[in-house]
């Protein structure tokens, strides 16, 4: 079993695409030596193994490996800049008593020896749900439905609302979100990429659900932002169940609906069964938590919002656009 999977965690609206677009921003390249000084103020031992984990099209990843004890890290470097940096360092710190997510042993800013903040934190062991998913059999897959509900059950009692960006799942905020989905899809690239016919027939949809949306009984809560396959390590619990080891990569995190979760959990809906979704709706129940009855169909409609924001880039994506194509056409036809 590999250890965080050796798949950083996601860096786009689009989270899991198959086969990635050129990295938005650069990899940052560290000489061992250096990597070496970044570290001494939190390891003092001395380092055996350094090695670049790939994937993310954003931060840089290196997993450094003690010679004393055999313990390994996770250096993240963050090339966005310090902003998505602070969020993180924050939001682990806020919430590490709570979630199971790693534990920061440096951070730093950066400065005139080294110019990107980056975070030390301990590595966490496990495979990454969609490896699980990969690897094992299908009805295997329930096993891990039960913690992820009680996981999420555990983070819609978490709320840091005046500290955090707030997606207040209300009228006003709906209207403002239906109002920028509107303009991206019938003026702007969005429309364009995803064609009139499959881009009139999302924005009937959300058009037609924006009182559900903004219903009341949605609670605001800590939202993760990009909570994937990829994002999200299982690891045995004994007695042949699973539990979730580790929830990665929190510089999207904000205060709003758990929907939003849900929808990029379920992003590719035929990745789980229906009864995949029973089991997790009843384990958020009975760890406190309360969903809405239509919750699948909102979640997903949430997300689609997500996969137009991508697509109203003015980068030039091809495989990205294509795949979010793909999912938006899933979402219409099933008629959410």
């Amino acid at each position: 079993m590999r250890s965080q999977s050796n798949i950083p965690a996601a860096e786009i609206s689009a989270s899991e695409m198959t086969e990635p677009d050129p990295r938005c921003l650069p990899l940052v390249e560290v000489a061992p030596d250096q990597i070496r000084a970044l570290l001494s103020p939190g390891l003092g031992s001395a380092i055996t193994g350094v090695e670049r984990i790939e994937g993310g099209l954003v931060n840089t990843v290196y997993k450094i490996t003690l010679a004393a004890s055999g313990a390994s890290f996770c250096l993240r470097i963050f090339a966005a800049g310090q902003t998505a940096w602070e969020r993180e360092r924050n939001i682990l710190e806020r919430i590490s008593a709570s979630l199971p997510v790693p534990r920061v042993v440096l951070a730093d800013f950066g400065g005139p020896a080294f110019a990107h903040p980056y975070l030390v934190y301990e590595w966490i062991e496990g495979m990454t749900l969609n490896e699980y998913r990969r690897r094992m059999p299908r009805e295997a897959l329930l096993s891990v439905a039960e913690p992820l509900g009680r996981l999420l059950a555990r983070m819609a009692t978490l709320s840091f609302s005046g500290e955090l960006d707030i997606h207040h799942p209300d009228s006003s905020w709906v209207e403002e979100l239906l109002a920028v989905n509107e303009e991206r899809l019938r003026r702007g690239p969005a429309g364009d990429r995803l064609g009139r016919t499959l881009a009139d027939a999302l924005w009937r949809l959300l058009d037609r659900s924006a009182a559900h949306l903004g219903r009341p009984d949605i609670a605001v809560c800590l939202v993760h932002g990009d909570f994937g396959g990829r994002n999200i390590l299982v690891a045995p619990g004994g007695h042949r169940s699973w539990r979730v080891s580790g929830l990665l990569d929190w510089e999207a995190s904000f205060s709003g609906s758990m929907l939003w979760d849900l929808g990029s959990l379920f992003r590719y809906g035929g990745r789980y069964s229906e009864s995949f979704r029973r089991c997790l709706e009843r384990a958020f129940g009975e760890a406190g938590g309360e969903l809405p009855r239509d919750w699948y169909r909102l979640a997903r409609l949430l997300d689609a919002t997500r996969l137009v924001e991508t697509l109203s880039e003015s980068r030039e994506m091809p495989v990205v656009f294509e795949e979010c194509t793909q999912l938006i056409e899933a979402v219409v036809t099933a008629g959410l």
